[in-house]
């Protein structure tokens, strides 16, 4: 709900202003900004789009358990908001970040952080959710341990860690569906997963110079 409604309003104020202001710092203004807008704007879109195709589905009764389909719905939804209001901070650091300083800066050190504690909170619940599948307990984990180590890697400046992020988060939905054999949640996981590479993307191309 957070996601939702700080990507409605922050998308209407960019899209209408078109200005993307903080305090006395203007990050963007005009078409940039207004692009930003829609950034923010369009998962909510999508959401309405596959919410209402969904209950439609369900009306003509094609749907045997309501209950999961209406979950796998609320997931999707979900990781579209949370994941375009992502993309939408690192399309604004993308075009307002100085490409000339070697530093961080805010949006690549949060996100890292951000990336740091999805991998911890993937091991902690990880032997409750695969208790049953210990193959698949043990490839969560060596996924976990090795996205850990490419993020050390960014935080390191080296391109290894780039490349190797992008390609281990690639491959986590393909492992996740050898587990359920459901389309839906490994879709689900998969818009996580290309989003995470994107927004990588969008951080850390205006310092790829400073990557060995």
């Amino acid at each position: 709900m957070i996601y939702l409604i700080a990507s409605l309003v922050a998308g209407l104020i960019f899209l209408v202003s078109g200005k993307i202001k903080f305090g006395k710092t203007l990050y963007l203004e005009g078409p940039k900004a207004r692009i930003a807008g829609l950034i923010f704007l369009a998962p909510l879109g999508l959401m309405l789009i596959v919410i209402v195709a969904g209950l439609m589905y369900a009306a003509v009764g094609n749907v045997a358990d309501t209950e999961a389909f209406e979950q796998t719905l609320d997931g999707i939804a979900s990781a579209l908001v949370r994941n375009g209001f992502m993309i939408g901070l690192a399309f604004i650091n993308f075009y307002s970040v100085s490409r000339e300083a070697e530093d961080r800066g805010g949006c690549i050190t949060y996100w890292l952080a951000y990336a740091v504690i999805i991998a911890l909170l993937v091991v902690y619940f990880a032997p409750n959710i695969t208790s049953n599948t210990p193959w698949f307990l043990n490839a969560s984990i060596g996924i976990t341990v090795f996205q850990i180590i490419f993020i050390i890697g960014i935080w390191l400046w080296k391109k290894w860690g780039v490349f190797g992020y992008a390609l281990i988060t690639f491959i986590a939905p393909f492992v996740a569906f050898l587990r359920v054999a459901s389309i839906s949640e490994t879709l689900i996981s998969f818009i996580q997963s290309l989003s995470l590479i994107l927004v990588l993307y969008l951080l850390v191309k205006p310092k790829w110079q400073f990557f060995e």
